[in-house]
């Protein structure tokens, strides 16, 4: 069966008529059609459930043990891996010659994830045999386990969050250069949030709450001050492009791009990584989340992975990881929009330093320095990865995929006109005069109004928790300016705002070395976070710009040579299903040559930012 027939036959099942166009075309490429001649066994009793079976033409006689025995030619079979249980409870043989599509578990367990009706069909299909899933076969898979209680790690990070700020209240109270008692209860508060995140305890919002919250009870600042980042422009502005990314995800916008893209060159290896790259590179500034940016183009790098084959696959992985991973994050620090972090270094900014990098002006002002490093990364790509292999993809299955998602959607145009509008409402603001946080509030404000954008998607798509974060933290920044502990932090660093004030090229490598041994015990924000409350009030006393500090805060933090000190590199090698060696010293090579690459880029950035008065 070709994929354009398959492609007819998912469309023409009930089961799928509740799915997303782009659900199914993301299936396509994993369906296969087999033929079956009497008497061949489909799937046997007690073996792995591994995938489900439609039946295209012809009957199976299923024997449940016992006598028992069901003939059955039409509808499903295998309903047990897209049900959830672990293995098939009847032996299916073929009666006649038949035809079935076999839809892998996987793929229709992502379809129930998105789609209720489809898991309720399966049961019932299930259940019309006369058997019922029984409590020994639970649905394995479908609730995750919460980590085991008495974790030695998570028993040493509360003693220490409950320790810690004892014995910094107890270090500071007394101290000569502390501005006052109300510095040293403020340091205390944030010293236990920050145990908290080191030892992952909480989600991240949860200990930024708690410092607000002993900000307020302590009386350490006032509630406008304490609260202030839950009305502050930056987070509207967050909340606005955070709405806009939803639509453009999830009404199939960006999946479209994927395919667009892919379609557009020549079937071969440069191809298909420059693919993968400039799709990320183009949902950076749309999607303000590397893991969501992962989830958006991981689906699609299995796909391409599993189109090319076996042997082309195993030469070429590597390359094209490398191609995603770079995509979705190797600029995010040159798009204000790319990450949420991106919005918490905005909000650090004073404001007539907010006024001027508005997203145009921050793309412009790192663009030299975003396109060095894209050229220092295909260099190092190609050496790192290259190979003899010649992979290729069926260009008939995309034209399907993209025939299943049809015409473009009323959402998708949404999304659309909706970027358009706001790039060209930010590029216009001096003419109209409007601040870019209420264009893209307005934008949000349509969306809503014309349901492209949902209720249900507006309170579990969005990303909330790092909204509550992201205004607790300029919240707390507030009351460390309000109880002077910026002048306090800027001279415990003396040493290093020295060189940032007499030698700004020492500067960026001892700054890049701090980064480095910091980020391997803090994750990726916490740690933009700590070195951006002290270095960026410095930057402000001694005359540096403070957006040029923490544009390098942003940008050395992103790096990283293992494994665990990136979750969005963990989050995509759990979706390639192991099709990615994770500990494979090459990529562990090239993370390190990319750290490289970027103290190059920033030296190459040097001309640029003195002939705009950054530097």
């Amino acid at each position: 069966m070709s994929s354009m027939d398959a492609a007819e036959t998912l469309m023409a099942v009930p089961l799928f008529h509740d799915c997303s166009r782009q659900s199914l075309a993301r299936m396509l490429p994993h369906v296969a059609e087999r033929r079956l001649d009497p008497l061949a066994p489909l799937q046997t009793f007690g073996a792995l459930a591994t995938e489900t079976f439609l039946i295209l033409e012809g009957e199976f006689e299923l024997d449940y043990g016992g006598g028992r025995r069901v003939r059955i030619c039409r509808g499903f079979l295998g309903e047990e891996a897209g049900i959830g249980m672990e293995s098939y409870l009847a032996t299916a043989t073929a009666v006649r010659p038949s035809r079935v599509l076999a839809i892998p578990r996987d793929s229709l367990r992502k379809l129930a994830e998105e789609t209720e009706s489809v898991l309720r069909v399966l049961l019932a299909s299930f259940a019309d045999r006369g058997r019922e899933c029984s409590a020994a076969e639970p649905t394995a898979g479908l609730a995750e386990r919460s980590e085991s209680k008495g974790n030695p790690r998570i028993l040493a990070g509360w003693l220490l969050a409950t320790l810690v700020p004892f014995a910094v209240f107890f270090l500071l109270r007394d101290s000569a250069d502390i501005p006052s008692v109300q510095t040293a209860y403020l340091l205390t508060v944030i010293s236990s949030a920050v145990v908290m995140w080191v030892f992952r305890l909480l989600p991240d919002f949860v200990p930024a709450l708690f410092a607000v919250l002993g900000v307020v009870l302590l009386r350490l600042a006032p509630p406008e001050v304490a609260l202030a980042g839950f009305a502050s422009d930056t987070f509207f502005m967050a909340l606005s492009i955070f709405a806009l990314s939803v639509v453009t995800t999830t009404s199939g916008f960006s999946y479209r791009v994927l395919l667009w893209l892919l379609r557009l060159g020549p079937p071969n290896k440069i191809w298909y990584n420059l693919s993968l790259f400039i799709a990320g590179v183009i949902l950076t500034p749309i999607v303000p989340t590397t893991n969501g940016r992962v989830a958006i183009v991981a689906p699609f790098f299995n796909d391409l992975a599993g189109t090319l084959g076996k042997g082309s696959c195993a030469s070429e992985k590597q390359r094209l990881a490398v191609s995603v991973l770079s995509g979705i994050s190797l600029l995010s620090p040159i798009f204000m929009s790319a990450k949420s972090i991106n919005f918490v270094i905005f909000g650090f900014l004073p404001l007539q330093e907010q006024a001027q990098f508005q997203w145009v002006y921050w793309f412009y002002a790192a663009s030299v320095c975003g396109l060095a490093l894209t050229v220092l990364y295909l260099l190092l790509a190609w050496l790192l990865f290259r190979n003899s292999s010649r992979p290729t993809m069926s260009r008939q299955l995309i034209a399907d995929q993209l025939r299943i998602l049809g015409r473009m959607k009323s959402g998708e145009w949404a999304a659309l006109l909706g970027l358009l509008l706001m790039l060209a409402a930010v590029l216009t603001v001096p003419l109209h005069g409007v601040e870019v946080p209420w264009i893209t509030f307005g934008i949000m404000y349509v969306l809503l109004m014309f349901g492209f954008l949902g209720a249900r998607e507006f309170r579990k798509s969005i990303d909330w928790s790092f909204l509550v974060y992201l205004g607790a933290l300029i919240s707390l920044v507030g009351a460390i300016r309000y109880v002077g502990a910026d002048a306090w932090f800027t001279g415990q660093f003396s040493w290093l705002t020295a060189y940032m004030r007499e030698d700004f090229k020492v500067f960026i490598l001892l700054l890049a070395a701090a980064i480095f041994l910091v980020r391997l015990a803090l994750p990726i924000n916490a740690t933009v976070v700590v070195f951006a409350t002290f270095l960026m009030p410095a930057a402000v006393a001694i005359g540096v710009n403070p957006w040029l500090i923490g544009f390098l805060v942003l940008l050395l933090a992103e790096s990283f040579i293992w494994p665990f000190q990136s979750s969005y590199y963990l989050q995509f090698a759990s979706m390639t299903e192991s099709t990615l060696q994770i500990e494979s010293p090459r990529l562990a090579l090239f993370h390190a040559l990319l750290l490289l690459a970027k103290l190059a880029a920033i030296y190459a950035s040097f001309p640029f930012w003195h002939y705009l008065g950054i530097l």
